[in-house]
């Protein structure tokens, strides 16, 4: 075999040393702005190298000179020269294996768009020459001195904020309109353009050259983007690290010198810019940027602080590793070795990345679907699942499969196998039975008393625990108001009476004759209607029993014919009404033993038998301690009005319970009835509830 000669246009530099200590040298390949990090054993057989000669004269020569190496060593790495395309293919030779690796460069149609779609790349302008003119420019702007003077600066905007805080949180409403949407986009784009200089000229500071500034697509989501590669050639780590952190300092900094303008500026769209500066912006910034589970400035600042190149692919390779043994023992060797305390490490940021990108690709994949048309939106949320949750979990499972003839009945195994076994039967087994149902205990009669006018009470003629009769009085209101439109309209009446008097002995005024009358008669329908009203001031029981509910109620006090004055409760054994979901009635049984535990912790829980379920869904909540609007467990639609605005916002079925004992509870009070039901699977129930998504979202 003869050493090929290598391309004269790549460059070597002294690389930082690796992790355990050994020295480290970058290979750059200018063509595609790509560096490879080599060891001392491949650095020296580069500085040795001799193109044209054959593989076992190379051998001989470079053992005389001190490096131990074989064949088989020299071969590998001329096989990572060649799979990278850093020799020269002499013409006419290699001709096939570079057409076959252009071949698996090559995608088919549907993959390409996949790609596409997820994640593209336009760069917009070649920005290094722009930078090397301006960086003495800004250069002061990193100074100690004009640092501590936007330190300074933001302190005072910090207490101006604090002054005027209920200005401050008023000012963010600005944004839900729509001139403050298009305030809020040409903001943003001018701070993230300032985010990647901020990156540039850092690394141009440090010697680095800037490639190119462009824009970022993930999932049709835009985001700009700098090309720092060159900044691998940096030995010093910190300047890495401050070169991935600039962005966000960047921010940082515009955020304190806005806060200070927010504070001495006048109302108007400026303060509202500087606002956005000082919150918004940088606190996405942070939400976006300083994760370290995607690639993003957060990834790199936390790889550089770790000295750990490549972190994502070594640290997946770990956990891989991990998982597969602590399933099946199969005794392999690490991918890497290196210390327990800094694999550990390796292995729980994997883990965490995978657990933080299944729910990030989740609600990308749930925000495409709703945000495109519906045929679209499905075929971009099952591409979304498939390629970033289901495509890695398939190819580990594939790659166990390929495995299988390693694996032995051992502790692992075991262990395995007993631990799928309980999660199945728990799956798959109808096992779990317990109701728990929304429910609300009343009295065999409750009733609640209400003004049909807002008014003031006049007199009060019972107290909280009194005994009453049907139809005896309780309250006595007055409503000024009430009584300033009764005479109001009298007075009305009397000026339309004296008008139709003056029009009677008049034949061609009939047409306005007629619409006095009418007027007249809607005037007096008003009157009888409020006076039927005001005849209701004096407030009767409906019913015989105790008065509860009374505490507050003073005379002279102002009172909302919204507003519950008292309530009367008949005692009696009581009962329990529940209100069962949809997908629970198959399960709800009759003459069933139940129990209802109250939820205002003092009272003790009531044995109870089931005794009917309606099969008819409530329109109108009865019980308002239930819904969502009262802090209830029953979500109740926005209604704010009408004849349905407690409507539940899925099914629910009244079912009634009779109490086995007398209760001491002698009002109503909310809580849940606990049953026991039809046995059911929480898989079947799972994939039931999937099968009906399906059936819904497939209308079209």
């Amino acid at each position: 075999m003869i050493i090929p000669y290598l391309r004269q246009d790549l460059e070597i530099f002294r690389g930082n040393s690796r992790e355990d200590g050994a020295p480290a040298w970058l290979l750059y390949d200018a063509v595609r702005n790509k560096y490879f990090t080599l060891g001392l054993t491949a650095f020296k057989l580069i500085k040795n190298w001799r193109g044209g000669e054959d593989i076992q004269n190379f051998e001989k020569k470079i053992n005389s000179d001190g490096i131990e190496t074989n064949s088989d060593e020299i071969k590998s790495f001329i096989g990572f020269l060649q799979q990278n395309n850093l020799i020269v293919q002499p013409p006419g030779q290699n001709v096939n294996y570079l057409l076959q690796q252009k071949n698996s460069m090559k995608k088919n149609w549907l993959l390409n768009l996949v790609h596409s779609y997820l994640f593209f790349k336009i760069p917009l302008f070649k920005p290094d020459e722009w930078l090397e003119r301006n960086l003495n420019k800004v250069k002061s702007l990193g100074s100690a001195k004009f640092r501590n003077i936007i330190y300074i600066l933001g302190f005072i905007g910090i207490c101006l904020v604090i002054q005027q805080f209920a200005v401050f949180k008023k000012t963010f409403l600005y944004f839900f309109t729509f001139n403050g949407l298009m305030l809020y986009f040409a903001t943003l784009v001018i701070v993230k353009c300032l985010h990647e200089l901020g990156h540039a000229f850092v690394a141009k500071n440090y010697g680095c050259r800037v490639s190119a500034i462009g824009i970022a697509f993930l999932v049709f989501f835009p985001f700009l983007y700098t090309d720092t590669t060159d900044a691998w050639r940096l030995r010093n780590h910190k300047e890495r690290l401050l070169i991935n952190f600039a962005g966000i300092l960047t921010e940082l900094h515009l955020a304190l010198i806005a806060t200070f303008i927010w504070g001495i500026l006048p109302e108007g769209g400026m303060k509202s810019v500087m606002f956005f500066i000082a919150t918004t912006s940088w606190i996405s910034s942070l939400l976006i940027n300083v994760s370290p589970f995607m690639r993003f400035d957060g990834y790199y600042v936390f790889s550089d602080w770790l000295k750990a190149e490549n972190l994502q692919p070594r640290s997946f390779a770990l956990a891989r590793w991990k998982i597969r043994e602590t399933l099946f023992g199969f005794n392999h060797k690490p991918p890497e070795e290196i210390n327990p305390t800094r694999r550990w490490t390796f292995i729980i940021y994997a883990w965490a990345t995978w657990l933080y990108r299944f729910f990030l690709f989740i609600g990308i994949a749930l925000l495409v679907y709703h945000l495109a048309f519906k045929v679209l939106g499905i075929i971009l949320f099952v591409i979304e699942i498939y390629w970033f949750i289901m495509l890695p979990i398939i190819k580990e499972i594939k790659n166990w499969y390929m495995m299988k003839s390693e694996m032995k009945l051992n502790r692992q195994t075991v262990r395995t196998i007993a631990i799928l076994t309980v999660l199945t039967m728990i799956v798959v087994l109808p096992w779990k039975s317990s109701l728990k149902i929304p429910a609300v205990y009343i009295s065999e009669k409750y009733s609640k008393v209400y003004s049909p006018y807002p008014g003031k009470i006049k007199q009060i003629f019972v107290t909280k625990d009194a005994e009453v009769e049907k139809g005896q009085e309780l309250l006595e209101l007055y409503s000024p108001d009430l009584d300033k439109k009764i005479n109001s309209l009298r007075t009305k009446i009397k000026l339309t009476k004296t008008k139709i008097n003056r029009l009677s002995d008049s034949a061609g005024n009939m047409d306005q004759y007629i619409t006095l009358q009418q007027r007249l008669l809607a005037l007096q329908s008003e009157v009888r209607g409020l006076t039927n009203i005001k005849s209701k001031l004096i407030l009767k029981s409906p019913i015989k029993g105790k008065i509860k509910d009374f505490s507050g109620l003073s005379e002279e006090m102002w009172v909302s014919n919204t507003d519950q004055l008292l309530g009367i409760v008949h005692y009696g054994t009581g009962q329990v009404k529940g209100l069962i979901k949809e997908e629970q009635i198959d399960r709800f049984k009759e003459k069933s033993p139940a129990v209802f535990i109250p939820n205002d912790g003092e009272h003790k829980k009531i044995h109870l038998i089931s005794s009917t379920l309606d099969l008819s869904a409530v329109q109108n909540l009865p019980y308002i301690s239930l819904s969502s609007l009262h802090n209830g467990p029953i979500a109740i639609r926005n209604f704010t009005s009408g004849e349905f605005k407690y409507r539940p916002e899925t099914a629910h079925y009244l079912a009634d319970f009779n109490l086995i004992n007398n209760s001491s509870i002698q009002f109503e009070l909310p809580g849940y009835v606990h049953i026991e039901g039809s046995r059911y699977s929480p898989f079947i129930k799972f994939f039931k509830n999937i099968i009906a998504l399906l059936v819904r979202e497939s209308g079209f």
